[in-house]
């Protein structure tokens, strides 16, 4: 069998060029206007896209597993209108990044993430991270605390490997998207997903977990001691009948090792939370980041 390459790509240019039609369109039709960034750094070249407020303190989105800029269509708009805001195709994933070198672990995140910021000028930033996203920011937080002003986390893949429940749920969002509204919109209360209900939102961006190969690094659980070393106001957000973890018993071990962090579960929403409640999220985030200071 044919090793893995460490580096993401596409699985052909047919497959390239599949996706970068949707892609492309998405952006070209996005809701607010965005200004594309090609960082270089020594991981590759990151695309970002520019968006919000001329001033105040910088928002940063990071995507789950495979994500990119098209998952946040429905945050960048309302948090851009108090802060500048970044959105990120991470090295590795389907989008406009170009990655050149291998990312192994939390160390080579945290020193990617830290050449994005240093060429975009940002010295402190608030992170909003999804599943892996939120995996991303607290490694942040714990190698680079003084970079992270401040961050909310949406169902953060960060405390356990993802089980065979998670990827049936999975499964079952995917099928769902493929179902008239019919039958869509029972399986979504099934599944706590209703995002499945505005399928056109998150098609393409899901159409890059079979056309590209990832080069992201795996999720290695943190322990009490690393997730105790975050300083950054963290607030924390669970679908309460989330797949990827038991969010009341992290929450319950949240409240030991990290009690500063603000920590709720939402009634009603599984692992999705970024796109299942979006206006809630948003105010969430905006509530939160209001409270921060421009540097740690």
């Amino acid at each position: 069998m044919k090793a893995r390459s460490p580096i993401g790509r596409f699985r052909s240019d047919r497959a390239a060029q599949r996706y970068f039609t949707g892609y492309d369109a998405v952006i070209r039709d996005w809701p607010v206007p965005l200004e594309p960034l090609d960082v270089p750094t020594g991981y590759g070249t990151t695309r970002l896209y520019r968006t919000g407020a001329a001033e105040g303190l910088p928002v940063m989105f990071l995507p789950g597993m495979g994500g990119n800029s098209l998952g946040w269509i429905h945050a960048c708009g309302p948090v851009g209108a108090r802060h500048p805001v970044y959105l990120v195709d991470p090295l590795g994933t389907a989008g406009r990044s170009h990655q050149t070198a291998p990312l192994r672990d939390t160390k080579d995140l945290a020193h990617w993430i830290r050449e994005v910021l240093d060429g975009i000028g940002v010295p402190h930033v608030y992170l909003v991270g999804f599943s892996y996203g939120g995996y991303m920011s607290l490694v942040q937080g714990i190698h680079t605390p003084e970079r992270v002003a401040g961050m909310t986390l949406l169902d953060p893949a960060a405390f356990r490997v993802a089980g065979f429940s998670h990827y049936a749920w999975g499964i079952g969002c995917g099928i769902g998207m493929l179902l008239p509204p019919l039958l869509r919109r029972p399986l979504a209360k099934l599944l706590y997903s209703d995002s499945i209900n505005r399928a056109e939102d998150v098609k393409v961006a899901i159409t890059g977990t079979y056309l590209y190969e990832g080069g992201q690094p795996a999720m290695v659980p943190l322990t009490d001691d690393e997730l105790g070393a975050v300083t950054a106001p963290t607030r924390i957000l669970f679908g309460k009948h989330s797949t990827m973890q038991d969010s009341a018993a992290v929450a319950r071990r949240l409240s030991q090792v990290l009690p500063a962090a603000e920590v709720e579960l939402v009634p009603g929403t599984g692992h999705a939370i970024a796109l299942d409640v979006p206006d809630l999220v948003n105010e969430r985030i905006l509530e939160h980041a209001a409270g921060v200071t421009a540097g740690p």
